[in-house]
């Protein structure tokens, strides 16, 4: 059973525009420096001024960590916002408000509200018993130079203010390297080393931060007037052999869904990175959940080709998001990045250091001139080399096609077709990791951005097994054999029905238990655990 536990957790409250978020990025980033591992996860409604954002920052000197249901220190922007969180606390929890320590009376924050925020941080600090130099630094790292003179005053403002309590801090090693970021800004850049050229993205929580990330760098970028459009524009761009993404939430995938279909009948690469959030319909669009992997498996009317991947850690986010265009270039089929609003703006941390390679580009095969030129030739693998326009004469048909491209509409021509896509993908192996013990009768299965906790869970158990599946479709032979091995499996996932569960019960014919959450929020470390437990 999960006991142990030398991490602090804090959380930050306050109205949309009072800068939040930002205050715990740089929290998080200066905790980093001091040596300590961190998640923060933030909340907030679909309000652009007033209601409850939040921060949580778990701050602990282990790395694998998942958000708490029970926090050491509340600050409330906001005293209006206490109560919201009352229930949260701990026992022997510390509890402040801007309001109550008379921040907004300062002087220079009745003079410049804005950084009000900043004020807090440096209170927060003193509270955490840090060295006033580490968060300077970090201002200086992560806020535009023009504004760093206010910010280092109004820091040093709160880091002045009576402090009776203070929180006592986990082990630390301010020698240690740990790095900080968000799967969006690790997928930006996992973009632009695969060589992606073209991005056409129409604005939606929770993948608005990759388009800032994007942005930022020498890739074509396109806003488009909806998510069709940007699918499309997409595949023309990878048709005329640009490597392209777009990117999106389960609401705008769903209008994509015809052309992921055209992409894989005409065999046009596309990349397609799918941000998770509560549905149906606009459902909680700020909030986070797995269920659409049924969605990003069966994307659309027909049988089709397709490959799904779900990074569920920062260096999976670097490594898929740089594989995925190699696998749409080669396969010649729609590959989906299932990511979730938890993973893409939540804050991890590593000590390992990122492995920022580049992997080796690969476009596949591709039309070699003197050659009598059929675009969809028949292959013993199913792909067929791939021309560009302008390099030789080809037709390309989101109709059923003959090896010319020619459409087609007789049994003989469809039956082989069929078979040809298929084959491309159909003795796929791998797609997943195995943690703890190996020869152990009871299997834990997750995907995606479960994986932290259910590793935080593993540490401390480490008698069980754990596989973290992190290609979804295809489903793998060799990850069928290793469920069958086990006599009990439990699959933990944050949507309702269990949808990874009902894949492998369908695809092994063995019954599963489900642990399932579909709330809006990731899997708590406490909950988890005791779930867990109670399964085992």
């Amino acid at each position: 059973m999960m006991t142990a536990d030398d991490s602090i957790t804090i959380k930050i409250c306050g109205p949309a525009g009072s800068g939040i978020m930002k205050l715990g990025e740089l929290l998080s980033s200066a905790l980093n420096q001091c040596g300590f591992f961190t998640l923060t996860y933030p909340e907030y409604p679909s309000a652009i001024r007033g209601g409850d954002n939040n921060v949580q920052i778990v701050i602990s000197s282990q790395e694998n960590l998942s958000p708490r249901n029970k926090i050491d220190l509340l600050f409330a922007l906001d005293q209006k916002l206490l109560d919201s969180h009352r229930e949260d606390l701990k026992k022997d929890a510390l509890v402040f408000d801007a309001n109550t320590l008379k921040i907004g009376e300062l002087p220079e924050v009745a003079a410049n509200p804005i950084v009000k925020n900043t004020v807090a941080a440096g209170f927060i600090w003193k509270v955490l018993s840090q060295d006033l130099d580490t968060l300077l630094r970090a201002i200086k790292e992560t806020i535009d130079e023009k504004y760093v003179d206010i910010n280092f005053r109004a820091v040093e403002l709160g880091y002045e203010l009576q402090v009776d309590e203070k929180i006592k801090m986990p082990a630390s090693d301010a020698k240690k390297k740990i790095n900080g970021a968000t799967a969006n800004e690790i997928l930006s850049l996992a973009i632009k080393k695969a060589d992606c050229q073209y991005c056409s993205i129409y604005p939606i929580t929770p993948i608005n931060s990759l388009l800032g990330f994007l942005s930022q760098t020498d890739i074509k970028m396109v806003v488009p007037e909806d998510e069709i459009f940007a699918a499309l524009s997409t595949i023309g761009a990878s048709y005329a052999g640009k490597r392209s993404v777009t990117a999106t939430s389960g609401a705008g995938f769903s209008l994509m869904c015809e052309a992921v279909g055209f992409s894989s009948m005409a065999e046009i690469p596309l990349v397609v990175v799918l941000g998770q959030r509560s549905g149906p319909s606009s459902g909680m669009p700020t909030y986070s959940g797995q269920s659409d992997l049924n969605l990003a498996i069966n994307p659309g009317h027909g049988d089709f080709p397709k490959i799904v991947l779900a990074p569920g850690d920062l260096q999976e986010a670097m490594n898929l998001g740089q594989t995925a265009f190699n696998l749409a270039e080669k396969y010649q089929l729609p590959v989906i990045v299932l990511a979730d609003k938890y993973m893409c703006e939540s804050r991890f941390s590593s000590g390992k250091g990122l492995d920022e390679k580049t992997i080796e580009i690969d476009h596949g095969k591709r039309f070699e001139a003197g050659s009598d030129y059929c675009r969809y030739k028949l292959s013993h693998d199913g792909i067929s080399p791939r021309a560009y326009p302008g390099e030789t004469t080809f037709l390309t048909s989101s109709y059923e096609h003959d090896e010319c491209g020619f459409s087609a509409d007789d049994a003989k021509t469809r039956t082989e077709m069929m078979d040809k896509r298929d084959r491309k993908i159909e003795n796929m192996d791998g797609g997943f990791e195995v943690f703890g013990n190996k020869n152990s009768d009871t299997l834990i299965v997750g995907w995606g951005s479960t994986k932290s906790s259910i590793l935080e869970y593993l540490a401390i158990n480490p008698e069980v097994k754990y596989i973290h599946i992190w290609r979804p479709w295809p489903f793998a032979a060799d990850l069928k054999k290793e469920v069958l091995k086990a006599k009990k499996v439990i699959v933990i996932e944050n949507n309702f029905s269990g949808q990874m569960a009902s894949l492998i019960e369908m695809k092994t014919l063995k019954p599963v238990l489900r642990i399932t959450k579909d709330d809006g929020r990731p899997f708590y470390k406490e909950e988890l655990a005791k779930l867990i437990d109670q399964s085992i």
